[in-house]
């Protein structure tokens, strides 16, 4: 076997691969030797036939099978040979398998992960953002909690009004005739929550339960749909329910409720909520330097990224928005013009992910950064709680791959021990505030 080794850049290797007639006749009479034992052939007891007819009644099959399986092993050869990763399958061409049997050739086209060099990031330097937290930013959290506590009371003793809940039936026109996506049974909506066509909304404050109404409304400049951007369109509006939202009062009994019989207090439930909001903060603070950090990294290494990381990566933030966007109720026309209009964001998010993560394993290997068995069972656990599956019913989607589950457990450990790691060997500056110019204004 004659391997010959072209790059034809710095993320994708060209292997030429030639096999003479040797290795080609062994394989060709074994498998030969193989279809005549288990070959049934009129007139002929199994595995009596005369080779010859063996050969003219299974010629093209035989060939077939020995050519695959001769391009399998020769490939994975010239792998091991020249010590060649491939990140995927091969692109297979130029595959040639004459009739004389006299050679055997093709080309593969694989992409393996690139050289990566990177100057000292002892000299970055991140800006130091603030993770202190005031009272507002509690109260704020503390009146989540309460709204989430709220009690739909169903109301028919006055009209809708700001801040209710309305279950309408509508149907929109444009110069007469119904368009599509306009209209819809059953749909919930709270009045001033902003999800409706703005002109549109501010009208569904005064409806009274059981009526009909012909809205008129203009769609929005800058809306979606071409077609009806800044056009008068007409809703007939059917009101089925209006609900009022009863909100309760902060107090202990609120912090019982809310916390299980946890804590019998509003105090302890509020130190509870400044634990919390004091974490997530931290971690506001974490994900700001660590895309600073990353964004300075990307910078200082020029690197080609492998095409199918790229692409397999675009694939997984559309598959992740696609599903994102039904689940919030968007048809399905709605979805693919909002993914369209956001595709160059997605590529572009997509090479900076594929290369964050070169940058993150190729410095985790310098710094000999790896990941513990506990620190693996702690990735898993939070797994667990992040996906909100049962850890059965993942170990039994995971089931026949393992070893699968385990390594992108350990890698996302170093991939956070890494962020930490360069983290705490970085320096911070003080954030510059803009200084207030003060003009003086005289009256005239």
């Amino acid at each position: 076997m004659n391997v010959a080794v072209k790059d034809i850049s710095t993320v994708k290797k060209q292997l030429v691969i030639d096999l003479g007639p040797e290795q080609i006749d062994k394989k060709l009479n074994k498998a030969y030797e193989s279809f005549r034992k288990k070959a049934k052939i009129k007139g002929f007891r199994p595995g009596k036939a005369p080779l010859n007819v063996v050969k003219r009644l299974y010629q093209d099959q035989v060939r077939m099978e020995v050519m695959e399986e001769l391009v399998q092993e020769a490939y994975s050869g010239a792998l091991q040979e020249h010590e060649i990763s491939p990140l995927a399958a091969p692109a297979i061409e130029k595959l040639s398998f004459p009739e004389d049997n006299s050679l055997l050739s093709f080309e593969a086209t694989v992409e393996v992960l690139p050289e990566i060099s990177i100057a000292s990031y002892d000299d970055i330097e991140l800006q130091k953002h603030s993770s202190e937290i005031d009272a507002a930013a509690v109260d704020a959290e503390m009146d989540k909690l309460r709204q989430s506590m709220a009690q739909f009371r169903t109301i028919d003793e006055r009209p809708s009004q700001e801040g209710d809940t309305l279950v309408i039936d509508f149907v929109g026109r444009l110069d007469g005739v119904e368009f599509e996506g306009g209209s819809a049974e059953g749909f919930t909506i709270e009045v001033g929550s902003g999800r409706f066509i703005p002109d549109l909304e501010r009208q569904l404050a005064g409806l009274e339960l059981d009526q009909s109404y012909d809205l008129e409304a203009v769609f929005p400049e800058d809306y979606n749909k071409a077609e009806l951007a800044g056009k008068k369109t007409v809703f007939t509006v059917t009101v089925k329910s209006i609900r009022e939202k009863e909100v309760p009062e902060l107090d202990d009994d609120l912090a019982t409720q809310i916390s299980g019989g946890e804590m019998e207090t509003l105090e302890q439930l509020r130190e509870k909520m400044t634990e919390y909001v004091s974490s997530s903060k931290a971690a506001e603070v974490k994900g700001k330097n660590t895309e600073e950090l990353l964004s300075c990294l990307r910078e200082k290494a020029d690197f080609e990224l492998p095409e199918c990381m790229v692409a397999e990566e675009q694939e997984r933030s559309l598959s992740a928005m696609r599903s994102r966007f039904l689940s919030q109720g968007l048809e399905q026309e709605m979805v693919d013009q909002m993914i369209t209009a956001n595709r160059e964001r997605i590529d572009s998010d997509a090479a900076d992910t594929v290369k964050n993560t070169l940058l993150l394993e190729h410095l985790a290997g310098l710094e000999k950064i790896e990941s513990t068995p506990d620190e693996v069972s702690a990735r898993f656990q939070r797994f667990i709680q992040g996906s909100g599956e049962n850890p059965q019913d993942v170990f039994e989607r995971f089931k026949g791959r393992e070893s699968e589950l385990t390594g992108m457990l350990q890698r996302e450990v170093i991939m956070e021990k890494t962020i930490d790691h360069l983290l705490a060997k970085v320096s911070y500056k003080e954030i510059e505030e803009e200084a207030e110019v003060e003009t003086e204004v005289s009256a005239e």
